[in-house]
């Protein structure tokens, strides 16, 4: 397995995992994929182009040359909350569910924002439904420090999230 942050020459193969995310757990992010299919492809590039200072982007797994999973952060903008980064539309293909694709991913993007030294705390959201999530991102030391009712909607139902943290230095 290679994981790597991905460029504007993965937009297709990133695209693909994405709206497969979308459609196989759909609950679990926050767009749906009758958002994100109409978005041009130029914003997909520009997505994975880092920007000039790496403050946001995503790394990929590669298994075979595929793309297999993919995880992304964002850094807070403000400059009091500029110590702080969010974990983003992390997903792995079924297939490679449960072979340690996630937790290689997650390593990794903690390594970056780690090895930056100027972001202090990870923080993400996630659906509390998603129990096999929540036990994963407590497994990697994330904590819980709120609960948001009714964070989202589908259709006519209401989806909670619990909002956890990490710190990535005492």
């Amino acid at each position: 397995m290679e994981v790597r942050r991905l460029g504007p020459e993965d937009t297709e193969a990133f695209v693909k995992v994405r709206l497969e995310g979308l459609q196989t757990d759909p609950d679990a992010f926050g767009a749906t994929w009758e958002e994100e299919i109409r978005r041009p492809m130029a914003e997909w590039q520009e997505r994975l182009s880092q920007g000039p200072e790496g403050d946001s982007g995503y790394f990929g797994a590669f298994v075979a040359g595929e793309l297999v999973g993919i995880i992304g952060f964002f850094r807070q903008r403000g400059l009091k909350a500029r110590h702080k980064a969010s974990v983003v539309s992390m997903y792995v293909r079924e297939a490679h569910r449960g072979t340690g694709v996630a937790t290689v991913l997650m390593q990794e993007e903690l390594a970056y924002l780690r090895q930056r030294g100027d972001i202090d705390q990870v923080q993400l959201s996630v659906v509390t439904t998603n129990h096999s999530a929540v036990r994963f991102y407590e497994k990697m030391g994330f904590l819980p420090y709120g609960l948001e009712k009714r964070a989202l909607k589908s259709g006519e139902r209401y989806l909670d999230e619990m909002h956890m943290y990490l710190l990535l230095h005492d």
